[in-house]
């Protein structure tokens, strides 16, 4: 996938590259960080390698479950990870690829967060069923406080 159609999220944050690599190389950790504020995470499989598999459940405050099957492309340790989220039938989306960048940055570490859709259709419904772009905020910032905890 290209970025034609391309959600974009950055954070710098107070840690070090490989404070947030750590915190995702652990399911204890992402566990504790995936997803935006309100949001818990079951951990069902972590495998941090190129074809490696990622299935986590997000639990909504509002009760309702969402699980998600990412397939990790292309995992360079601690500057980029590109995964695909497998879609969903049962919340009618498609497919669509993230790409994580985490850049050293005068002592802090930027991260960019790129979620590839494939039309500006299924963009616009994460956003807008589904909240993307401030879910994309709160995801960054509680991973930056998973990664000071440690």
């Amino acid at each position: 996938m290209d970025d034609t159609y391309t959600l974009i999220t950055m954070r710098e944050m107070g840690v070090t590259p490989e404070q947030v690599w750590s915190a995702w190389t652990s399911p204890e950790k992402i566990a504790k960080w995936w997803g935006p504020a309100g949001f818990k995470s079951t951990v069902e499989e972590l495998d941090i390698h190129e074809g490696g598999k990622f299935k986590v459940v997000m639990h909504g405050p509002d009760g309702v479950d969402y699980p998600n099957v990412y397939i990790f492309d292309k995992v360079n340790e601690p500057h980029q990870l590109i995964y695909t989220n497998q879609g969903s039938k049962e919340f009618g989306l498609e497919p669509f690829q993230s790409v994580v960048d985490i850049e050293s940055l005068n002592n802090k570490t930027k991260v960019t967060l790129k979620m590839r859709f494939t039309s500006e259709e299924e963009k616009q419904k994460h956003i807008q069923q589904f909240h993307a772009e401030e879910g994309s905020r709160q995801l960054l910032e509680r991973l930056e406080a998973q990664a000071k905890n440690g």
